[in-house]
């Protein structure tokens, strides 16, 4: 899956391993369970953390860095793709103007694709918040 979405594999390795762990895992850890070198793990754990689904934790006295996943990484991940629609729909709209007058239809494709990328960004987004919402609420619950 990770790779559909243009990331590399070992990230959605990652991210499979620390969730059927549940429990933070040094890098040490994660790199001989997937049989994978430490630099590769690194790379792609910090890229997890700078989207917002994992976190890098330390422990006192202990040189290793430990990567687990943050409590409700789902809301995150819609947030993210919604924010790539939002962006998708900006360039894409970049090129109505230049050519609106000299090619109508064609401006008026490239607006509907816009449009799409536009409505979907915002209806991911409300979905995030959505799914937020309801974790918030059942952990309340519990």
């Amino acid at each position: 899956m990770s790779q559909d979405r243009g990331e590399p594999r070992i990230a959605g390795r990652i991210f499979g391993l620390l969730l059927i762990e549940g429990q933070e895992l040094s890098l040490q850890q994660i790199s001989e369970q997937l049989g994978v070198s430490r630099a590769s793990v690194s790379t792609n754990a910090r890229l997890l953390a700078k989207k917002g689904i994992v976190r890098l934790t330390a422990h006192s006295g202990d040189r290793q860095d430990y990567y687990q996943l943050v409590d409700f990484p789902y809301e995150d991940i819609l947030a993210g793709v919604a924010q790539q629609f939002a962006q998708h729909a900006q360039v894409i709209a970049a090129y109505v103007a230049p050519m609106r007058s000299d090619r109508p239809a064609a401006a008026e494709r490239i607006t509907e694709l816009s449009r799409f990328y536009e409505k979907s960004a915002a209806f991911l987004q409300s979905w995030a918040l959505a799914v937020g919402q309801e974790q918030t609420s059942e952990k309340d619950q519990s």
